[in-house]
């Protein structure tokens, strides 16, 4: 299941922020000529499922099935995403959704936020992406819908809590910890600590991606407070391109970031 880092590096250029913007654009034309959208589940271990859900661009997320209840890493990109996935979960387990947790203000982790809140669910986000999600939401629309011409103009629909900039859920076997700036200003990390599983969303992947929201001073700053963690990861959930890598996709994007600034 685990893919080789060394792999994921074929082909990959340094981008600077104008390329990056030109990948985003080449995801969306890639995703709206795309015929029907996708959804793979794949088993990660133990209660941990891998979603690829190819809608819009390519996004990874990340479930976990509790012993009473499923905690969902990303809310997805629409009510409508969400409801499919929400179908393609009970294939794989009769529990219900109950916990979403939201870990950045981009709309393909919170635009689903408004189907799971329907459903009962508790959509939880730390307090710096609830206060991101509030500022800059109409923004953020704005600019996605230049590039989908089919997303909808959704309006906020916020998340039902707002923790702490670190809280654990199912008794502990999930953590959820801010460390600075990255992919935006209020990107987490999901830690699975049984697992050794590192879900990073759109601060880590194989790629460098997106940085229009990014601050570059600040990110190899986060990135080392993960390291100094000395966290026991064994696998890093990203969340666009392929999902699943080693952790030394922490260094190799570190080197990224250090070509886009110069």
């Amino acid at each position: 299941m685990r893919s080789e880092l060394s792999k994921s590096k074929r082909g990959i250029a340094m981008r600077s922020r104008p390329a990056a913007a030109a990948t985003f654009l080449m995801l969306a034309v890639t995703s709206l000529h795309a015929e029907e959208p996708t959804i793979k589940l794949t088993r990660l271990r133990g209660p941990l499922y891998v979603v690829e859900y190819d809608r819009f661009a390519k996004t990874n997320y990340l479930i976990d099935v509790g012993p009473s209840f499923v905690t969902l890493i990303g809310a997805t990109w629409t009510p409508d995403t969400a409801k499919a996935l929400n179908d393609q979960i009970k294939q794989v387990t009769d529990l219900p959704v109950r916990e979403v947790v939201v870990p950045s203000p981009d709309p393909e982790w919170s635009g689903g936020i408004g189907y799971w809140k329907s459903i009962g669910a508790r959509v939880i986000a730390a307090k710096v992406t609830c206060d991101a999600l509030r500022q800059n939401w109409s923004a953020s629309i704005a600019g996605l819908r230049k590039f989908f011409a089919d997303y909808p103009d959704l309006p906020l629909t916020p998340p039902s809590q707002c923790n702490p900039d670190q809280f654990s859920l199912q008794n502990g076997r999930i953590r959820v910890f801010y460390l600075g700036p990255s992919h935006t200003d209020a990107d987490v990390f999901v830690y699975f600590p049984e697992q050794k599983a590192l879900d990073a969303g759109s601060i880590l992947k194989e790629q460098l991606g997106n940085v229009a929201k990014a601050d570059l001073k600040e990110y190899p700053r986060t990135l080392q407070k993960l390291k100094a963690l000395h966290l026991d990861i064994d696998t890093v959930i990203a969340g666009h391109w392929a999902p699943v890598h080693g952790p030394e996709l922490i260094d190799t994007y570190l080197g990224f970031l250090s070509n886009a600034k110069q």
